[in-house]
């Protein structure tokens, strides 16, 4: 079996282990924690497909792929920001998912979600920023997304070198970052029971 597969399948796990933890937070957020975990992991299971050679797959792999790196990553950060303002969350969550719906259709209609590596990178920064504001009032959720955060940076910036360094390849570990990032998100989550 390819190890490429293998990696994809660990990280396919690791999403559905941060499903079943996002299921733990209070209502909106858990949506936008399990809707960055389902996109990262159909992403994975489409690349699991793709680089055990079914070559059909390839383009909806690469569509999935810049679909789960800005929508996704959108996701995580509506998931921690919900976090951090639950009780505007909780007192306007239908008008929030009904704009965030219409945005989400418009967006998809007419092409333009893909976001560019600055703004992926941003939006990055505001879980960072959301965890640093955390830390004071839940210390492990904060540590959890600030780990998140630390694994998805260095899976954008760090893989040519950890590759270097370890003789793996590249790719593999990118996946175990992205599998280690979505696992810490999945983890916060968890831990986000707002009352």
């Amino acid at each position: 079996m390819n190890l490429v597969v293998a990696f994809e399948a660990i990280l396919v796990v690791c999403c559905l282990i941060s499903l079943n933890l996002a299921r733990q937070a209070f209502f909106p957020a858990s949506l936008f924690w399990a809707f960055g975990a389902a996109c990262i992991g159909i992403t994975a299971a489409l690349g699991g497909f793709k680089f055990a050679g079914f070559g059909a797959v390839e383009t909806y792999h690469t569509t999935a792929k810049h679909f789960a790196g800005s929508i996704g990553i959108a996701a995580f950060v509506l998931g921690a920001l919900a976090g951090l303002f639950a009780d505007f969350f909780a007192r306007f969550y239908w008008w929030i998912l009904l704009v965030l719906l219409a945005v989400l259709c418009a967006a998809l209609l007419f092409g333009h979600w893909r976001f560019s590596s600055n703004i992926q990178m941003g939006l990055v920064g505001v879980i960072f920023l959301v965890g640093l504001v955390r830390l004071l009032s839940a210390g492990m959720l904060a540590i959890y997304l600030i780990l998140g955060v630390v694994c998805l940076v260095l899976s954008k910036i760090a893989v040519k070198w950890l590759a270097l360094n370890t003789g793996m390849d590249p790719l593999n570990i990118y996946h175990v970052l992205v599998s280690l990032a979505v696992v810490s998100f999945g983890l916060a989550a968890s831990r986000d029971d707002w009352e």
